[in-house]
């Protein structure tokens, strides 16, 4: 008779179990549907409207044919890691940057951010070689992320671009 009751109490137990499971990969399925598909285009569009003193910018994407070559242009970050982006730099050469990553996990944001401190250090070495005059904008870049996305922003006005990212 014990044998019985432990035979059920262990399979109860194991049901419990495999219940439990199922309902956390149910919810982290549903997280990732939710947090996965941005609105590119329409972020773009939004965030470059935010500074009217932008020069004209060229806009690449993940869109784009050599979309992780263009990616190498801004980050150092494992572009297999990157569910899509936007970069919008100065057509003139000038410092102006707007760069939005969506990454396929969320925690990887740390890394990409450190590789845009990078890309800022790199920024201000060469500012301040050629247009030192401009460094402020180096000064003023803002790097933050918002769920799955991550964006760092050079430019004049950059507060009200980083206002833009952050409501979308």
């Amino acid at each position: 008779m014990k044998q019985i009751k432990r035979s059920i109490c262990v399979l109860c137990s194991m049901f419990c179990l495999l219940c439990c499971v199922a309902c956390a990969k149910e919810q982290t399925s549903e997280t990732n549907t939710q947090t996965a598909q941005v609105d590119m285009q329409a972020l773009q569009d939004v965030m470059l409207a935010a500074d009217t003193t932008l020069p004209e910018m060229k806009v690449v994407t993940s869109e784009d044919e050599q979309a992780e070559l263009n990616f190498s242009a801004c980050s150092t970050f494992s572009y297999d890691r990157v569910a899509s982006y936007f970069y919008a730099y100065a057509a003139d050469g000038g410092p102006q940057e707007i760069i939005v990553v969506e990454l396929k996990d969320g925690t990887d944001a740390a890394v990409l951010m450190n590789t845009f401190q990078e890309h800022l250090k790199e920024r201000q070495g060469v500012l301040e070689s050629y247009a030192p005059d401009q460094l402020a904008f180096i000064e003023r870049a803002v790097i933050k992320q918002k769920g799955n996305c991550v964006t760092m922003i050079i430019c004049e006005k950059s507060g009200l671009v980083q206002k833009a990212f952050e409501e979308r």
